[in-house]
């Protein structure tokens, strides 16, 4: 099975960061599952349930991981059954827009005792507070981090010379693009890392599965890849593709991590970043940010920008280490709410939102 597994949602410097609109965009011909609940209420065990069953029969099912807990499902894609699952809860909330037509809220907080719950007012309100402390104190971190590396991206940025970016980035393309060139592309975008509990974890598999074909691009700074992944994108959306764009947990709006596009079966992934890629053995091709930069004025620098690698990587483990204390403290949540659930109940609900998905497929 063609597994696919993303983060859609990670804390960044600049907070929780979140591309879930990428499943509320409802076509007439789409039908998504909101599922709303607690924590520990069942959530991601009903999503796991739905791929067990559906996934087998699709191309590429997406499997998005929540950041706080890599083991849990944040939400389920389903493209042949035009389909998607997700948790619509905080940090991303997703409200219907056509409930009932295009979106069918599965409401697990039905399965649960109220009363039970109003009991342990106070330690939910106690432990939620302490874990959203930690979450913040990640993101403080994640800035921290971002700002030293920012400083080596800056320095590296000025010592490139960006029209050799643009003619490789041009050539790449006329060799390996013979498709219709008519703006028809569609672009998904993604977070193939993120700042878990875990640590730095990124999703390589994902990579082997859709691209047999890698050019890997080779940079520790992240500015040459950054500008030849920019000039490919852009050359890429005037084709009849698809691509997943993974954007960098640590700037998601600025920088492109790896690009991925499975018609062509070839992927873009940079490696040497403080996101680190694992080395694949044989990449189709490799591009080295030295053939875009003038080595000489960045060894001027050199000391700074180890300085700055090393202090950003020892601030990134103490992010990593908040979320482990966040998820310690999610999981004395969980409990409580676990306690309070009727879980035959929510088998019934499960299954029955496995029969609607059912009747769904059969009427496409």
């Amino acid at each position: 099975m063609n597994d696919l597994h993303f983060f859609l949602g990670a804390n960044t410097p600049i907070g929780f960061v979140s591309f879930y609109d990428e499943i509320t965009k409802t076509t007439p011909d789409s039908r998504n599952f909101l599922i709303k609940g607690g924590p520990g209420t069942g959530k991601s065990s009903l999503m796991k349930r739905i791929r067990e069953e559906f996934a087998p029969s699709e191309d590429f099912p997406e499997s998005i991981h929540c950041s706080s807990d890599p083991d849990s499902l944040d939400a389920l894609i389903l493209p042949n059954a035009k389909t998607a699952l997700a948790d619509a809860t905080p940090p991303h909330v997703i409200e219907p827009q056509y409930p009932g037509a295009c979106e069918t809220v599965v409401n697990l907080c039905s399965c649960w005792d109220e009363d039970a719950l109003q009991s342990r007012r106070k330690e939910i309100l106690t432990l939620s507070r302490q874990i959203a402390a930690c979450h913040q104190q990640c993101v403080r971190f994640l800035s921290a981090a971002h700002s030293l590396l920012s400083d080596n991206y800056v320095f590296a940025l000025n010592c490139l010379n960006p029209k050799k970016i643009a003619k490789t980035a041009a050539g790449i393309l006329s060799r390996e693009c013979r498709r219709k060139k008519d703006g028809s592309a569609v672009e998904k975008r993604r977070l193939l890392s993120a700042v878990t509990p875990k640590g730095i974890l990124c999703f390589t598999g994902t990579i082997r599965t859709l691209c047999p074909r890698i050019y890997l691009i080779k940079d520790p700074y992240g500015a040459a890849s950054n500008l030849l992944l920019t000039a490919i994108r852009s050359l890429l959306l005037q084709y009849d593709v698809t691509l997943y764009t993974c954007w960098c947990p640590l700037n998601p709006y600025g920088k492109i991590d790896h690009i991925l596009v499975p018609e062509l079966g070839l992927g873009f992934v940079t490696a040497g970043s403080s996101f680190p890629m694992e080395e694949f053995p044989e990449p189709y091709r490799v591009v080295s940010f030295t053939r875009f930069t003038d080595l000489e004025e960045l060894s001027r620098k050199k000391q700074r920008l180890r300085f700055n690698r090393r202090a950003a990587n020892e601030i990134l483990d103490a992010a990593a280490r908040s979320l482990r204390k966040a998820k310690l403290l999610h999981d004395g949540l969980e409990k409580i709410y676990t306690s309070a659930m009727d879980f035959d109940a929510c088998e019934a609900l499960t299954e029955q939102t496995a029969e609607a998905l059912r009747r769904w497929k059969d009427a496409l």
